[in-house]
This record gives structure tokens, C-alpha cells and sequence, in this order.
């Protein structure tokens, strides 16, 4: 009986098809910029023991991995503030360069741009769904909806380093997830999976009002 059952049934409505199946696309191309032949990136750690996990791995395996029910990257979420200087612009302004954190891009601008585009829908359309796909904070679902799509266009050219794979500083979570997924059994994976998501909900849980998301906990978290 697979772990991630155990979810809340009260998200169903919001946790469906119209969700994972894009979420899953995005993954796939996260992945691939993180580990494939032409990456130059790395989540974190040894990048270039990573690739090779990543590369020895068949393709039934890697769309287990895509199909992780959340997203493998971070664009500051779980902080409204880090978006504020989105909104700043004017009205018919594009959102200032000054306005964006400075660093170096890990990822493409075509790919930002779908992640961004995604989470702005989410927040919209799905708010229960960005908290959990997206580890989005209650404030920062209310400021990515209100954003313009000139505000994300201007975010993903600019890909601010603050954009990385989620959990970028646990190397051995990726490797563990990077081996589990070659194994025959689902059930580690599963795991993996189910930690993620108790972290992500024990986050929101820590920045805003308590909100149930019961889900039993498994002895074996990384």
C-alpha cells in the first residue's frame, strides 16, 4: 500500500490530474538540467557523482522521479519578502533589475519562465495546491497572484540565484533519491517522498496559522 495514501483527504480536490501532470514535465526538465549530459549545474555536493547516478538511471526511472508530487525547484516560495520587489515597479513598468537578487543562474530562462508561469496559475486557480506542490507561505501565495505576467517575464529573464533545486543544501537527500529511484521496489522512493512532504508542510506550518495536513510519519527520514 504506497505511502503517499496516507495524505489528507481533504486536498483531493485540489490534488489531481490538472496538477501533477504538468508538475511532472517541469520535473522532468528540472532533473535534466540538473543532471544530464549538457548540465553544467548541480544540486548540490558532488555534482559530478550526481550525473552519473543520474545518467545510469533507465527512463522508467527517471519518470518516477519526475513524478514526485512536488516541485524540485525553490524560487523563494516560502518567503513573500523575497517577491515584494516584484510589485514595486509601476503600473506599466517592467520590474527593475535593481529590484532582482544578483547572482548566477542555475537554470534556463525558457524553464523559469514555465515554473513561474505554473506557480502564478497555482496561486490563482489553487492556492491549497501551491502550499503543498510549492511549499508556498499564505503571504506569498497572496503576492505571486497578484503578480503581473511583465513581473514573471521580467523574474525569469533576470533568473535571480535565489531560484535553486529545492533542498540544494542536503546533497545525500538527492543521492538517496537519485538511488532509489533504480531500485525495483517503489517503496523507498515513496518514502523520500512522503519526508518531502512532511518538511514542506512542517515549514508552512512554522511561518503562518496552524493548518492539518496529517500525514504518518515514516522512522527512516534522511
Amino acid at each position: 500500500m504506497p505511502e503517499l495514501q496516507y495524505l489528507d483527504t481533504r486536498l483531493s480536490c485540489s490534488w489531481d490530474a490538472s496538477l501533477l501532470a504538468p508538475m511532472s514535465e517541469l520535473n522532468a526538465e528540472i532533473l535534466e538540467s540538473l543532471f544530464g549530459a549538457a548540465s553544467g549545474t548541480s544540486a548540490a555536493g558532488n555534482g559530478a557523482s550526481l550525473r552519473w547516478r543520474w545518467q545510469a538511471l533507465g527512463e522508467p526511472a527517471r519518470l518516477r522521479l519526475a513524478r514526485c508530487p512536488y516541485l524540485l525547484l525553490d524560487a523563494g516560495f516560502s518567503t513573500a519578502e523575497t517577491w515584494a520587489g516584484l510589485r514595486r515597479a509601476g503600473v506599466h513598468e517592467v520590474a527593475p533589475a535593481s529590484a532582482l537578487p544578483e547572482g548566477r543562474a542555475l537554470f534556463a530562462a525558457s524553464l523559469i519562465r514555465r515554473v513561474l508561469h505554473f506557480a502564478w496559475h497555482l496561486a490563482r486557480s489553487n492556492a491549497p495546491g501551491a502550499r503543498i506542490a510549492l511549499g508556498m507561505s499564505l503571504d506569498c501565495v497572496a503576492v505571486v497572484a497578484r503578480c503581473r505576467l511583465v513581473d514573471l517575464e521580467a523574474l525569469a529573464e533576470h533568473r535571480p540565484a535565489w531560484i535553486r533545486p529545492r533542498w540544494a543544501e542536503r546533497p545525500g537527500l538527492w543521492q538517496a533519491w537519485l538511488e532509489s529511484a533504480a531500485l525495483d521496489s517503489p517503496r523507498t522512493l515513496e518514502r523520500l517522498e512522503l519526508w518531502g512532504l512532511q518538511a514542506l508542510a512542517a515549514e508552512l506550518l512554522a511561518r503562518g496559522p496552524p493548518v492539518k495536513y496529517p500525514v504518518e510519519t515514516c522512522g527512516d527520514s534522511p
